[in-house]
């Protein structure tokens, strides 16, 4: 077996380089990848509160013990004796492999999940992990703000494949994710205040490690030039509904429904769970945690939520049982206490609509946003929706939102694949009373 280095992004024995339609593809044997314990797909999660806590995840290609996480506020370049803090893993186990995930080549891997807490906020932490030994390449992130900042965020989903099957032996890469991967990187480098990427889910076609791991794979890419990564906040949609979600997007012992807050500063972002019931458990949960966001001393200056499956949706037919649930359910709470943003996904287009309230326009309306750009075929929406009439937007392009969030305004900006502005909307602070 030919040994190959764990830290190149997609660890590959090359055995034919071709051209098709000026895409390079390159062919993999799956027996050519390294199966070491060194750590990979290194990624950080957060949740409920990311001024002080974080998840850090990564994959070994093999058992490990010894899976831990070494950390301090400054540099030590890989010397673990010099960080001031370590912590073990939480959670170590296989990745459950499916026949279809051998027959399509890609190697078996353990995931490595830790749960790091009595973070200050707003403080550059850097990081290695080490597995058998095995230690990582240092990177950094930046916790959240915990008093009253500006900061930015970005939002998007559907980052998967358009077809079943994953990329694999003489099949062309997945150019438009790792397309979006790069701007991602880009947007960071030149907004140093983008804190995390919301995902309104849809990760891979499955969750199933044939796609994940390539997924992961791609995911190398999103790092910036001195390996800051950039935090996800994690939301499940149907094409994440098999076990491998769970093992490898674990959000902690108590939010295994994946409906949570996540507070930064005065902004709390709501993340819901379209794949589960929309009434029941989950609608009061919404009910409660709105009020408690929007009332008293504890009161949020802005109040956004995303999911996967859009209330209004740009290109799905509109009156599918599914969206008619989330308006009949979900609705009327955004609707009593003022949702200032809603971030779906699933369409597979831009789209922007017009303030909604009680089910018609209405100045002091929440705006939809969406629906899934992040590297997934893009479809063709209907701009003659009510909804989407001008001065909504909607358009067939890839593309991220990048939110600029101050104590004025929440600013929306729709970035293209090619670093260009597609739309622009400005959100003012309201009285909730």
């Amino acid at each position: 077996m030919i040994k190959i280095n764990a830290s190149i992004p997609i660890a590959i024995l090359a055995i034919g380089i071709f051209f098709t339609s000026g895409i390079q593809q390159i062919a993999i044997a799956s027996e050519g990848i390294d199966e070491v314990p060194e750590p990979r797909h290194v990624r950080v999660i957060w949740t409920e509160t990311p001024a002080e806590q974080a998840i850090i995840s990564w994959t070994t290609m093999v058992t490990s013990s010894g899976n831990h996480i070494y950390y301090d506020t400054e540099s030590h370049s890989g010397n673990l004796g010099e960080y001031a803090f370590s912590t073990p893993s939480d959670l170590h186990g296989p990745i459950t492999m499916k026949d279809m995930d051998n027959t399509e080549g890609v190697p078996s891997a353990w995931y490595n999940h830790v749960r790091i807490d009595g973070l200050q906020p707003s403080t550059r932490y850097y990081f290695v992990v080490e597995s058998e030994g095995n230690v990582s390449e240092e990177y950094y992130f930046i916790t959240a703000p915990g008093d009253d900042q500006d900061f930015k965020l970005l939002s998007g989903g559907d980052s998967r494949l358009g077809g079943d099957s994953p990329r694999y032996a003489g099949r062309t890469p997945h150019v438009d994710r790792q397309n979006m991967n790069r701007l991602l990187v880009q947007l960071l480098e030149e907004n140093p205040d983008i804190l995390a990427l919301a995902h309104g889910a849809d990760w891979g076609t499955t969750a199933d490690w044939r796609h994940l791991y390539w997924w992961f794979e791609d995911n190398e890419l999103l790092k910036t030039s001195d390996n800051r990564l950039l935090p996800f906040i994690v939301a499940r949609g149907n094409h994440d509904m098999q076990v491998g979600f769970q093992e490898n997007f674990w959000l902690g012992g108590n939010l295994e429904h994946y409906y949570y807050t996540t507070e930064i500063g005065k902004t709390a972002l709501l993340t819901l769970n379209t794949e589960i019931s929309v009434a029941g458990d989950q609608l009061e949960w919404l009910e409660k945690e709105l009020e408690a966001v929007t009332n008293g001393n504890s009161a949020k200056r802005w109040v956004m939520a995303q999911y996967h499956r859009p209330a209004f949706p740009a290109v799905k037919d509109y009156n599918r049982p599914d969206f008619l649930r989330i308006r009949e359910n979900w609705l009327p709470v955004f609707d009593k206490f003022s949702l200032d943003l809603a971030l779906e996904s699933d369409g597979h287009s831009l789209k922007r609509t017009i303030p909604i309230k009680n089910m018609k326009a209405a100045e002091d309306g929440t705006v939809y946003v969406g629906e899934g750009g992040l590297g997934v075929p893009q479809r063709n929406p209907d701009a003659n929706r009510w909804f989407l009439e001008d001065p909504g937007y909607t358009e067939s392009i890839h593309h991220v939102w990048l939110l600029d969030i101050d104590s004025g305004s929440l600013n929306l900006k729709a970035i293209g694949m090619d670093g260009k502005l597609l739309d622009e909307y400005t959100v003012y602070p309201r009285d909730r009373d």
